[in-house]
């Protein structure tokens, strides 16, 4: 429930409450994957980076095989300057959404981050292979839209970026 709050409080911008509602969970119950993650999430929204790098290793050592939180902690990496180990981080959820996809090929948030993740690693043709896969698996979802948006910049489509941007507009993102 601690989790929950602090998503939605978060959401508003009333970082001081999300704080304490993700610090309260963790309290709660120290392992709690999804406490760490979202909190590591929100920080990194508000430009707390190294305490989301801290926050989001953790959710990395609670489930290790997830992919998600290695991927923002990449992200997460990339802006305090600390290239080399943004790049291991990046390798490691590339690793963990491979094995997702190899296990679940319809997995639609894997496709859609393993295409942001290779854009960021300079893999033109397997980020884009990435993105057909997405776009086969849920193309309607704004969310991943967007992404796909960003994915096409990286790459250099500036074109595909923006008719994707459009495209997650015309299907109700708004963040």
């Amino acid at each position: 429930a601690h989790v929950a709050r602090g998503i939605a409080v978060s959401l508003t911008k009333q970082f001081k409450g999300a704080d304490q509602e993700f610090e309260t969970a963790l309290r709660l119950n120290p392992k709690l994957f999804e406490a760490a993650y979202f909190y590591g999430r929100g920080l990194k929204s508000q430009g707390r980076n190294a305490e989301a790098a801290k926050m989001l290793e953790r959710a990395s050592l609670l489930r290790p095989e997830d992919f998600q939180a290695p991927n923002f902690l990449a992200s997460v990496l990339d802006d305090m300057g600390l290239a080399a180990e943004a790049e291991a981080a990046r390798r490691i959820s590339l690793k963990l959404i491979e094995e997702r996809l190899e296990l679940n090929p319809d997995d639609a948030r894997a496709t859609n981050l393993g295409a942001s993740t290779l854009a960021r690693t300079g893999d033109r043709e397997r980020t884009l292979e990435y993105i057909r896969r997405s776009l086969a698996i849920d193309p309607d979802d704004s969310g991943m839209l967007y992404n796909i948006a960003c994915s096409y910049a990286l790459v250099g489509m500036p074109d595909e970026a923006l008719a994707s941007l459009e495209t997650a507009v015309d299907r109700g993102f708004g963040h």
